[in-house]
């Protein structure tokens, strides 16, 4: 089996490499966290890296601070990708290619659709039923001969909690919810988890929320709700893109839509679109690879050269 095969490479290396995909989020953060604790318990020399910043509600996580913003490939034996939806958003594309070319010893465990990252990974662990990577990574780490304390528990909880939504997502499953028991009965800290993550908004996040649902838009005929970011906006409510997340969930929760996309404006001044949906019917997954994008069937992404054209509630996005 492809983890007995992942297991045996992780015995037989000293030097492994973890990799967090860039604009991280709570699955990938806190997978490859416990991935971590769990590995330097068994004697390994085991680093991270994310090209982007943490994001605040995320700093909880333990060993977090041990993530670095770029590192020497060279230096490593394997590298291991958690949670990354295609080779592009791993930060370090063509490093990866050339690392993996050479040393044939690339990872990728995920629960994304099938990708470019399947094509030059030696090893793909991928489990596209499971809720998160976080959940793969539970499984894997209950066959290594390590002590599964409350930090890897907290952690894998946080990457499910997140990637659910608090449980409350159709990715949510019964193994998922079994898996969450598992987890409180090891010590995860649900408490620290809710209180970081679901209730941890600052005054400027809760006024670019605010811009951002000021503008919402209902196509009534694709029965789409839409709204956009600036910016201007962050600016505007002093506030980071990170404290955007979570605003296209809210999005969807409209009675009646199909889906929901929030665009905003990136700092090299693209347009970067983030869709929901909970409709079975729809798979937004395709919608997003239409603009070379990619993601799950309910949650999705792409980044488009466009311009935006913003007066008062009124705006239109006009491709470049």
């Amino acid at each position: 089996m492809l983890v007995d095969k992942l297991i045996s490479k992780i015995k037989n290396y000293e030097n492994i490499l973890l990799m967090v995909h860039v604009e991280p989020d709570g699955d990938t953060l806190a997978a490859t966290v416990a991935f971590y604790i769990a590995l330097k318990s068994l004697g390994k020399k085991v680093s991270m890296v994310c090209i982007d910043e943490i994001p605040k509600p995320f700093l909880f996580l333990p060993q977090i601070k041990n993530i670095q913003k770029d590192i020497l490939f060279g230096d490593f034996e394997v590298i291991i990708v958690i949670d990354c939806g295609d080779l592009r958003r791993t930060g370090f594309p063509e490093r990866l290619k050339k690392f993996a070319k050479v040393f044939k010893n690339f990872i990728n465990i995920d629960h994304h659709p099938k990708n470019d990252l399947w094509k030059i990974a030696n090893i793909n662990i991928v489990d596209q039923g499971a809720s998160s990577a976080s959940e793969i990574v539970w499984e894997i780490l209950k066959k290594l001969p390590v002590e599964l304390n409350c930090d890897i528990a907290t952690a894998i909880l946080t990457g499910i909690y997140t990637d659910t939504g608090g449980f409350k997502h159709s990715n949510t499953s019964p193994k998922t919810l079994e898996i969450a028991a598992e987890l409180l009965a090891h010590g995860a800290r649900l408490k620290t988890i809710t209180k970081n993550v679901s209730l941890n908004k600052s005054v400027a996040a809760l006024k670019l929320w605010g811009v951002a649902l000021s503008r919402l838009h209902k196509n009534q005929y694709l029965q789409i709700v839409s709204s956009v970011i600036t910016r201007q906006d962050l600016d505007d409510c002093g506030a980071t893109y990170y404290e955007l997340a979570g605003v296209v969930n809210l999005m969807n929760s409209i009675p009646d839509s199909k889906a929901a996309i929030l665009f905003f404006e990136t700092p090299e001044g693209n347009i970067r679109a983030s869709l929901r949906t909970e409709k079975d019917s729809v798979d937004i997954g395709k919608i997003a690879k239409l603009f070379g994008g990619g993601g799950h069937k309910k949650a999705a992404g792409f980044t488009i050269e466009a311009e935006l054209k913003l007066n008062d509630t009124q705006w239109e996005i006009l491709l470049k």
